[in-house]
């Protein structure tokens, strides 16, 4: 077995180099449905999408321009979406900014703890408990700022964003980062809520209904198989996704429950890239039929 793992080694590396040449030098169409069968062992039909990831996959692809769509430009801006959220929620849905610029090295000395963020992409955040946290965050924010959505991924939207560093205060308990509260919203219908659970150690993830009732399957990362405490301000957050969510087909917002309110945490257009996997794939069907294609409801601005 030893003599044969190098060969086997070799072959895998060869493999990712030919998928990702190919990926790189398809149309953006035929590269999407290489990845998602990657993922998905099914070939997507993006032509005619059934479920929720080729729904997911198929707008992407549509989205070539701010003249497709410029909303999604403001609300996937982590900074610009707060200021929408104030107007349509009230200032009270909103984290606080202490501190936006390009340049970490400007940010004035603040108190501890709290998360450096970048606005145009997802999964960069430091968290800083102490001045040890801060070593090479300058440099990694450097690189983020420089950084684009990866083209094979095709969320385009991201790229015109003007990319910008910020700050919040950390509004974990006990040094531990809070319930993210993911809500799959097509307009009024909320058919499920997604729960991570030890994010930076253990990462695990949950359904449930928005009565509170755990949903029989999985998503992507492992199964989170306790039960969890249902949200004190579940109803008053539920109202604020499907506020937020009118006119549009699908999106998926963020919250966080707090003992003093809810807290708004962020829109997402395509979550996983359209590439996360359902267990069973059954719910990936399931969940598209609630994809509107005319949406009815009205996108709210805070101007009405």
């Amino acid at each position: 077995m030893a003599s044969d793992q190098p060969r086997h080694s070799l072959g895998r590396r060869i493999f990712k180099k030919l998928y990702h040449a190919a990926i790189q030098s398809l149309p953006i169409k035929q590269a999407t449905q290489l990845q998602y069968y990657r993922y998905h062992k099914l070939w997507a039909d993006l032509d005619n999408p059934k479920t929720l990831n080729e729904h997911l996959a198929a707008r992407k692809i549509a989205w070539t321009g701010p003249q497709s769509d410029p909303r999604l430009i403001l609300l996937s801006d982590k900074i610009a979406v707060k200021a929408h959220v104030a107007k349509v929620l009230g200032e009270r849905w909103v984290t606080p900014t202490l501190w936006r610029g390009k340049n970490l090295d400007d940010c004035p000395p603040l108190p501890f703890p709290y998360v450096i963020k970048v606005n145009h992409g997802s999964d960069r955040n430091i968290f800083v408990y102490g001045p040890e946290d801060l070593v090479g965050a300058k440099e990694k924010c450097d690189v983020w700022l420089n950084g684009r959505t990866a083209w094979r991924l095709a969320e385009e939207w991201y790229n015109h964003i003007d990319p910008e560093i910020f700050i919040e205060p950390f509004i974990g308990e006990g040094g531990e980062a809070p319930v993210d509260y993911k809500f799959f919203c097509f307009e009024n219908d909320v058919p499920c809520i997604q729960i991570d659970t030890a994010r930076f150690s253990d990462h695990r993830r949950c359904f449930y209904d928005e009565h509170w009732n755990k949903l029989d399957f999985g998503h992507y990362y492992p199964l989170e198989t306790g039960d969890l405490a249902r949200p004190p301000h579940l109803d008053e957050i539920l109202a604020a996704a499907r506020t937020l969510a009118q006119g549009f087909e699908f999106v998926r917002i963020d919250f966080y429950d707090r003992p003093s309110g809810p807290l708004f945490g962020e829109m997402t257009f395509s979550p996983t890239s359209g590439f996360g996997a359902f267990r069973p794939q059954s719910t990936d069907a399931w969940l598209g039929t609630f994809w509107k294609d005319q949406p009815k409801g009205h996108f709210l601005t805070g101007s009405q």
